[in-house]
């Protein structure tokens, strides 16, 4: 079960685009600011018999890169069968350095937790592994940050959030 989650967070970390860029130098201050991703499911299960409405599914990811070198990486990512809710939570936070075309990433921390609603024995909570790991990502002049995966070339796309 901690295999299938270290391999679903991977996922989540290059989930949203599968598109290659050609990147281009962007200024490292740009980095700075809280980006957002995710996704919700337009269907919602209903239970027949009390009509409460359980959880959508849906994936929220957001990394936010402050000027002091720190960075926060927050995923979650849960889905909803019937009566069952399944979800996956990862915080991880540490340093990075960025120079226009790559970021460094160093984690310090990254607690995680899995829920799942209909065996809430198998629920767990442990530290994270720390994996450094470096990225290729640029800025777009639309203000989207394109962050590439140096596994398969895959891109994650995320939304600068208003601060």
């Amino acid at each position: 079960m901690e295999e299938n989650f270290w391999n679903m967070l991977t996922i989540l970390r290059i989930i949203s685009i599968t598109a290659l860029v050609a990147l281009e130098p962007a200024e490292p201050v740009q980095l700075t600011g809280r980006w957002t991703s995710g996704r919700l499911s337009m269907i919602q299960y209903k239970d027949s018999y009390t009509g409460v409405f359980k959880p959508p599914s849906g994936s929220h990811f957001a990394y936010e890169f402050r000027p002091d070198g720190t960075y926060t990486f927050i995923g979650l990512m849960q889905t909803t069968m019937y009566n069952c809710t399944t979800s996956m939570f990862s915080q991880e936070t540490g340093t990075y350095e960025a120079d226009g075309l790559q970021v460094s990433l160093r984690p310090q921390k990254n607690p995680y937790q899995m829920r799942y609603s209909c065996a809430p024995s198998s629920n767990r909570e442990a530290p994270g592994k720390l994996l450094n790991r470096t990225y290729q990502y640029r800025v777009s002049s639309g203000g989207k940050l394109e962050v590439v995966s140096p596994q398969d070339n895959s891109v994650q796309t995320f939304q600068r959030s208003a601060e």
